[in-house]
């Protein structure tokens, strides 16, 4: 075994309490991610984030908005180029809306990880209805044409 050094502050693994040295991870994280894919995963949304179709919305998104992350510009009151397509309905609740560009907007990484976080914290309904007000207010000021695929 490696001598340790004293005084190193060291984390524990959140899953199996090993001790880990900073800035490595446990190797559980490996086993976590096999077992998320075998039961966890939605196999259905799983195939169409792999399929012509989504990659097609998804180009389309990225295309309407300019690059341009809403989100920040109507919300944040900041002009930054986008990272994520996302759902404003998410999938799991309207499947129908997978590819629907008015379900489409585009983030950068930071604001979809604060809106899912949203999400799940209680504020599900109100995100919603921000997104789909700030994607509204786009397309009425730079003379966008809504249309459902």
């Amino acid at each position: 075994m490696q001598k340790e050094k004293i005084g190193m502050i060291y984390k524990r693994c959140d899953r199996c309490r090993k001790r880990l040295p900073p800035g490595t991870k446990c190797t559980c994280t490996n086993q976590r991610h096999k077992e998320y894919d075998r039961y966890a995963r939605d196999k259905k949304a799983d195939d169409f984030y792999h399929s012509r179709q989504w990659d097609k919305a998804r180009e389309d998104a990225i295309a309407y908005y300019n690059g341009m992350d809403i989100y920040s510009y109507y919300i944040l009151n900041k002009i930054e180029y986008g990272d994520t397509v996302h759902h404003i309905v998410p999938l799991k609740e309207d499947w129908s809306k997978r590819a629907d560009k008015d379900n489409l907007i585009y983030l950068t990484e930071s604001n979809h990880q604060q809106i899912h976080k949203a999400m799940r914290e209680g504020q599900h309904d109100e995100i919603i209805k921000l997104l789909q007000g700030a994607a509204e207010r786009y397309r009425r000021e730079f003379n966008k044409q809504t249309s459902v695929r």
